[in-house]
């Protein structure tokens, strides 16, 4: 585990993570805002994640909350699509313990992962997309920074027909 502050920890993806990532795709709550066909089995997200171990252009990271001794899953998030060339790579995010959704821990782990992308992976923007219906997520990232480049509409089919979303984005220059 690597510490981010005195509560929140982070490390790569790991099997043992697969259980839980599968039940929180699978959450109808969570699954309003993601864009994931579900729903999702063990077997195939563990083929998923075999596929992804060496892929150097994903970074799947799970989040852990410390209470006393113990490290309690809170979510998952990462890069995808990370283009060195280019100097991009497009944000996940997903706090899937509904324990602490809405505590402040998803501004934490995006302010970290722009720090982490422009810091460790050398990105020069941080791009993402958020459904439009999903207010809260666009609240949250446009309190970490990231700005609207427009609306890609229809873009998804999703749970039966189809939404828009925002691309968002932040670039490093705007960091202060």
């Amino acid at each position: 585990m690597i510490k981010i502050n005195e509560h929140l920890y982070y490390r790569k993806i790991e099997k043992p993570d697969l259980v839980n990532r599968v039940n929180w795709i699978n959450d109808p709550e969570i699954n309003k805002t993601l864009t994931f066909a579900t729903p999702v089995s063990l077997a195939t997200t563990e083929k998923w994640f075999e596929a992804t171990l060496f892929d150097n252009s994903k970074l799947n990271l799970t989040f852990f909350v410390k209470e006393n001794d113990d490290f309690i899953p809170l979510g998952f998030a990462g890069f995808i699509g990370i283009d060195s060339f280019n100097q991009r790579g497009e944000l996940f995010i997903t706090i899937g313990n509904s324990d602490y959704q809405g505590k402040g821990f998803g501004v934490q782990i995006v302010k970290f992962l722009i720090s982490f992308g422009f810091i460790k992976l050398n990105l020069s923007k941080i791009y993402l997309t958020t459904l439009k219906h999903n207010f809260k997520a666009k609240k949250l990232y446009e309190k970490c920074g990231f700005k609207i480049d427009g609306e890609l509409r229809e873009h998804f089919y999703h749970q039966g027909e189809f939404v828009s979303c925002y691309h968002m984005s932040i670039l490093r220059k705007e960091i202060k």
